[in-house]
């Protein structure tokens, strides 16, 4: 599901979590997201992230074109979060628009689940 600029702004005053899923990091991002990797949510066959799976997830890229921000929004209800949504237009639509931006976030590292998880993550460390 697509969402606008405007829907953000109220998701976000409702407590929604705000995914920076960009391919590049990016010196700014929306005030109040978290960065993750996109290929780190991706790669593991189960998620261990510490969002809450009942409140709204939106993701974003840079200009809301790629694929891999659709594919981690599949992943993401297949483990069970209800409402996750893309922003249309990505970063740079929320600029346009003016929105409220922040330097960029430290990025998170998603918690492997298995052993062979924990050396495909050694090996990129």
């Amino acid at each position: 599901m697509e969402t606008t600029v405007d829907e953000l702004r109220a998701l976000a005053d409702a407590g929604a979590t705000i995914l920076n899923v960009g391919a590049r990091g990016g010196r700014r991002e929306i005030r109040g997201a978290v960065r993750y990797r996109p290929h780190d949510l991706l790669t593991p066959e189960r998620l261990a992230i510490p969002l809450a799976s009942d409140k709204p997830v939106v993701l974003y890229d840079e200009d809301g074109a790629g694929d891999l921000t659709s594919r981690i929004a599949d992943k993401l209800r297949a483990e069970g979060f209800a409402d996750v949504r893309v922003l249309g237009g990505g970063f740079a639509a929320w600029e346009r628009a003016g929105g409220v931006t922040q330097e960029s976030s430290i990025e998170q590292v998603v918690p492997p689940m298995s052993s062979s998880e924990v050396q495909a993550l050694d090996r990129r460390i």
